[in-house]
């Protein structure tokens, strides 16, 4: 290598090469090679989920955040053309890394046009635009519109100013170091470089009228009127409310009262709208923050009415002094009930009578950033002001009859049962003018034969605008063949074993409301009362825990589904009822138990039951409480979601129990639900306690439909192991 042209050449290239290596270890595209205009600005290309036109760099910016839908989070989305980029569709929201454009000439006359979105630390949030070699950036946008309450997700359209970079090799970085859960990420779509000056007008002109529609808008009140503006929300949006603190509640919450949570749920507001908390799972649980109505002088007789749902855990409604915002009146929805009334509306009444004349105001306080437990949001609608008793009156029974008029109820869950107890036992302000019972006749488990039924109503009780009534009769008795007696019944012929519903009714004035109780007709004592809960009911149980929820009188918790989930996984229910631990109003991580009726133990001395869920656990008792059985469910499988052939979830299995050493004994079962870790749920059903032989488990199964799939799954049958 003695020629120094041959040298200086192999030098030259060498430089280069390093020069190369250099660009490219500082994050800049390496070589000189510049496309004429922005490679795929707008994201238009996809070619299966790698990026077109840009480099992506760490965790953030995955190209599965390409993605064409209208809203994100909630918020309508003002895309360019079919697709954009979503910094939340693209990685965990704590995720950092950078997203590089290739190197293009800067043409037309030299102003850049893009949309962003998010970004809310401007510190850890950006978009650079670099010219080839060099690395300081020659503009620098950040998202100062977002504001994380009124502007959020929206792609906001910013104008960047590079006319001194004209016909230079430019390149794009958007960075995204910011490793929190708030608006920590970055959407952006549509870079392009604008050819005219009418362009450039007509972008800030979008984006000044994108601020107009989509930020804070003046907030206006009359302190002297006796009503507030927009109580129901019937604007749309938070016309007449005040944000005073935190995310969580914003113009995104407002949603139609026609949409349905978990799918098939109503959550029975008023009017069009209403304000919901987590906008049915785009806002995320963790937010807090309040919100004001305007104020207003109460007037009428000091009565106040609103609907709320949800509030588990440090949410509330509260009415505050318009003057020293001191909090006067607080409610919290102590209704709460998971899953029965988790996000239902209801209806509730602030007497608020001590300050008729005062300047007050109404707040909705979500203080519940998850760690005071689930369903950490709160849901509102419906706020009226400033009413007199004979108003409240009037809207305590329309509220009623709404619901006892209401035909629709969720698939799964029998909460319109639920919610019509709600409004029959509310403790209301002014006298209820409707005619309800105010206690019940109990379930009874009797012997085969003539049943005088008229003697089990003679607890019940029935009011009118708190007027006791006394004319309550039975006025029906429904045969477990579905046959109805309407008359002699003193002695109810019952010797046909089975479930007699017996329907009565209070009278007053012309009006009727009817009830009902089951009576359980028992062929022989080898068995327990209403052991597969086909009554519909828990007739021959008793519960022995506090909470339980009661709807008419019956202690809820006996459903018909046979699914559960959007996946339609299976609970292999063996008639046309179980008992589901998700419908008893007991919160998950609380305990319970129920007791069955006694039976002497004959036959074989094999019982069995179909048990399910992590925490499900069956007690066996000697008439005299001597526990000699204890069995748990082992077949709980957090795996493999939604296939019950390989998890197990709330589908449940048939455990045979061998107790024949206890043959010719008096004894008694309890189902259980106890603490379990995560998943803390229980469900029973089919409890058999007589097989003239003992049953032969190991070649028995229960067939199931798989969810999601449909096909068919074998839950064998087990003898099931005595822990005790």
């Amino acid at each position: 290598m003695n020629n120094p042209k041959t040298a200086r050449r192999l030098t030259a290239v060498l430089l280069a090469l390093c020069l190369s290596l250099s660009l490219a270890a500082c994050g800049q595209p390496g070589g000189s090679s510049a496309a004429a205009d922005i490679v795929n600005g707008d994201f238009e290309e996809n070619a299966n989920g790698k990026w077109v036109g840009w480099t992506r760099a760490d965790a953030a910016f995955n190209a599965r955040g390409v993605v064409n839908s209208e809203k994100i989070n909630g918020v309508v989305m003002e895309k360019s053309g079919e697709y954009y980029f979503a910094g939340s569709e693209g990685g965990n929201p704590v995720m950092r890394g950078t997203l590089t454009s290739d190197v293009f000439k800067l043409g037309g006359n030299g102003f850049i046009t893009f949309k962003m979105g998010a970004g809310k630390n401007t510190d850890k949030c950006y978009v650079d635009f670099f010219e080839e070699g060099n690395d300081t950036p020659v503009a620098h946008v950040v998202n100062d519109d977002c504001d994380g309450i009124y502007i959020t997700e929206h792609l906001i359209t910013k104008v960047v100013d590079l006319s001194a970079s004209v016909g230079k090799n430019i390149y794009i970085v958007v960075t995204d170091n910011d490793d929190g859960d708030v608006l920590s990420y970055l959407n952006v779509d549509a870079f392009h470089v604008c050819q005219s000056d009418d362009e450039v007008a007509a972008a800030q002109a979008e984006h000044d009228r994108q601020i107009a529609d989509y930020g804070e808008k003046p907030f206006e009140e009359d302190p002297t009127s006796n009503d507030i503006v927009n109580g129901g929300f019937e604007t749309g949006d938070t016309t007449g409310w005040l944000v005073m603190d935190g995310a969580a509640l914003t113009v995104a919450n407002v949603v139609p009262t026609s949409q349905y949570y978990w799918d098939d749920r109503s959550v029975y507001g008023d009017g069009e709208y209403y304000l919901d908390g987590s906008n049915n799972g785009a806002t995320q649980e963790s937010l807090t923050g309040a919100i004001r109505s305007t104020k207003f002088t109460l007037g009428g007789d000091g009565y106040i009415s609103f609907m709320m749902g949800c509030g588990n855990g440090g949410s509330y409604v509260a009415l505050c002094d318009g003057d020293t915002d001191e909090e006067l009146i607080k409610v919290e929805n102590t209704y709460f009930s998971d899953p029965a009334l988790a996000l239902t509306l209801l209806r509730m009444y602030m007497d608020a009578s001590d300050y008729i004349g005062r300047v007050v105001y109404l707040k909705v306080v979500d203080a519940n950033d998850g760690s005071n437990g689930g369903f950490a949001f709160i849901n509102v609608d419906d706020f009226r002001v400033s009413l007199t008793a004979d108003q409240v009156a009037e809207l305590e029974v329309a509220q009623l009859e709404k619901i006892q008029n209401e035909t629709y109820t969720s698939a799964s869950y029998d909460d319109l049962a639920t919610l019509l107890n709600y409004y029959n036992n509310y403790p209301y302000p002014v006298p209820l003018n409707s005619l309800a019972f105010t206690a019940y006749a109990q379930n009874q488990v009797v012997d085969r034969g003539a049943v005088d039924v008229t003697a089990f109503i003679a607890d019940a009780a029935a009011s009118f605008g708190g007027e006791a009534v006394t004319d309550i009769a039975v006025t029906r008795v429904t045969g477990p063949d579905g046959a109805e007696i309407t008359a002699g019944f003193d002695a109810v012929d019952m010797t046909a074993p089975g479930a007699y519903t017996v329907t009565y009714a209070a009278s007053y004035e012309g009006k009727t409301a009817e009830t009902a109780f089951t009576v359980i007709a028992m062929a022989d004592h080898n068995s327990v009362a209403n052991g597969g809960f086909e009554s519909g009911n828990l007739a021959g149980w008793t519960v022995l825990t506090d909470g339980w929820s009661v709807v008419d009188g019956q202690a809820a918790g006996v459903i018909s589904a046979q699914s559960y989930w959007d996946e339609g996984l299976p609970y292999n229910q063996a008639g046309n009822y179980h008992l589901d631990g998700w419908n008893n109003g007991i919160d998950e991580g609380a305990t319970w138990q129920v007791r069955s009726s006694n039976f002497t133990l004959a036959g074989s001395g094999f019982i069995s039951v179909r048990m399910g869920g992590h925490a499900a656990a069956v007690h066996v008792y000697t008439a005299d409480g001597t526990e000699i059985g204890y069995y748990t469910q082992n077949r709980f499988k957090d795996e493999g979601f939604p296939s019950v052939a390989v998890g197990s979830w709330a589908d449940m299995g048939t455990y045979v129990m061998d107790l024949s050493a206890y043959k010719g004994q008096e004894l008694y079962i309890v189902l259980a639900d106890e603490q379990a870790e995560g998943w803390a749920h229980a469900f029973f059903d089919e409890v058999v306690t007589y097989y003239e032989t003992a049953p032969d488990y190991a070649s028995q199964a229960d067939t199931v439909a798989d969810g999601g799939t449909g096909a068919e799954v074998q839950i064998p049958w087990q003898l099931a192991e005595n822990r005790k």
